[in-house]
């Protein structure tokens, strides 16, 4: 490798000068994700270093001969979007270059016939909602970071968003990619719908957290923005019976824009609190709410007044702007004198109650307090949020993380997978092996084939 001096020189001769970052703040900014240090396990620790500088590329041929220089140079690339990732994806491990995506941020088609927009992988999606919105069109993807996550990003990690019960998560929105490889070269996929020519590469992207390529382009299917929306919320008088009506709304075929399920206690006193919502055509709205409400009452469920459901419907990207405001405070994380963890697991529905109790049961061995249960977008997807006072210090998050390893091993025995919304980064990396046996080996050969000097996001997902 040659000199910091030369490499920023070299460097400034393709993206200009004034797009090639070495200051601290900048630095400091982008070498981290929204993964808290007290969220990672004290036992396994990744080292982590500061880059070498910041690139803010513009195209895809910038991104081409910038990956071209690090695989010239053997150094390390991070991919950089919107820094919202909570599994310390975007945390640079090695010296290297953090490529911020966020100037590469034009929406390049829109073709509202037939409803697909072709945009570059740094666009806000906020800012791209706002976009389709002028041409009577929406994304099916509303994740809470809809401020702050980029399209690339999104994709990266192939999250899920509000109204994934009726879209399904990012990744089953992108028609196709164009992705700059660890070789320099572009590859681009059809953007069709459906082909039956060999297998399908975009999921070598999507999920893949940059580790196979930098994603620079996608071309996503969009919908109309719908004639009517029904929101609702239910009260049940215990999880199971809540579990049992979304079991009855999914079994009749209902497929609800959103459905968010849970026993947080701040909200409810016992009980679980379902808000539901369906939107599209005024009559087929009209007739499915009906439905579904008629199942909630069948199973005990109360309709609560119609502002608790239109405020959780308001307040859903509240978080994402707090940490618009002050990134940097999420590396240390939240000072209210507790640990907090998620899980977030996907199952058989019909386990997922089994799983309940024996993770309750685990959690109160433990010592661990369950603040809430619940399921998102569907009944197979099930989340807890634990807690564990901070009086314990250091001990503390390691009970606290070794029993969050215990219920995902416990999830992967049951059949299920540990995680469906967030990716895995560096926090869940040393449980890929268990996820995903002899797998792991062959996502290893792939990235040995196409990244052999491993530059692309090294470290992250156990590859």
């Amino acid at each position: 490798m040659g000199s910091a001096a030369s490499l920023i020189e070299r460097l400034s001769n393709i993206v200009g000068s004034e797009r090639v970052r070495t200051d601290r703040d900048n630095l400091e900014e982008v070498c981290w994700d929204a993964l808290s240090v007290g969220r990672i396990h004290p036992l396994k620790r990744p080292e982590t270093a500061s880059p070498l500088c910041v690139v803010l590329p513009v195209s895809s041929a910038e991104v081409r001969q910038i990956i071209l220089l690090a695989n010239e140079e053997k150094l390390p690339i991070v991919p950089y979007g919107g820094g919202s990732g909570l599994m310390g994806g975007a945390i640079t491990l090695r010296p290297g270059i953090v490529l911020d995506t966020r100037r590469m941020d034009r929406v390049l088609e829109v073709d509202k016939e037939a409803c697909f927009v072709r945009a570059q992988a740094g666009l806000v999606l906020e800012v791209l909602e706002r976009r389709l919105s002028q041409e009577g069109l929406m994304l099916g993807h509303d994740p809470w970071t809809l401020p702050v996550a980029t399209v690339g990003g999104a994709i990266s990690t192939n999250s899920l968003g509000y109204r994934g019960a009726k879209y399904g998560s990012m990744g089953d929105e992108v028609l196709g990619l164009e992705v700059v490889l660890p070789n320099g070269e572009i590859l681009t996929t059809r953007a069709v719908p459906k082909s039956s020519t060999g297998i399908a590469l975009n999921y070598l992207f999507i999920g893949g957290e940059g580790c196979f390529g930098v994603i620079t382009e996608a071309t996503l299917r969009v919908f109309p923005r719908p004639e009517r929306r029904s929101l609702n919320a239910v009260r049940f008088s215990s999880f199971e019976a809540g579990f049992l009506a979304i079991q009855n709304i999914y079994g009749l075929g209902l497929k609800p824009a959103l459905m968010d399920f849970g026993d947080d206690a701040a909200k409810v006193k016992s009980g679980a609190i379902l808000y539901l919502a369906f939107e599209g055509a005024k009559e087929v709205v009209e007739a499915e709410a009906r439905l579904a409400l008629d199942l909630c009452e069948k199973e005990g469920g109360k309709k609560l007044a119609q502002e608790e459901a239109e405020e959780f419907w308001r307040d859903r990207h509240v978080i994402a702007r707090r940490f618009k405001q002050n990134r940097l405070q999420r590396r240390v994380g939240r000072s209210d004198g507790i640990r907090w963890e998620w899980v977030h697991v996907a199952l058989p529905a019909s386990r997922v109650l089994d799983f309940r109790k024996a993770a309750m049961a685990i959690l109160a061995a433990r010592g661990i307090a369950l603040q809430e249960s619940g399921l998102w977008t569907r009944p197979e997807l099930f989340s807890m949020r634990l807690a564990a006072d901070e009086g314990g210090g250091e001990r503390a998050q390691l009970v606290l993380e070794d029993t969050v390893e215990e219920l995902l091993r416990l999830v992967q025995r049951m059949g299920g997978s540990m995680e469906y919304c967030h990716g895995v980064g560096v926090k869940l990396a040393p449980l890929m092996a268990e996820e995903h046996g002899y797998g792991l080996e062959v996502m290893r050969q792939i990235k040995t084939t196409l990244d052999p000097n491993n530059i692309m996001n090294p470290g992250k997902m156990a590859l």
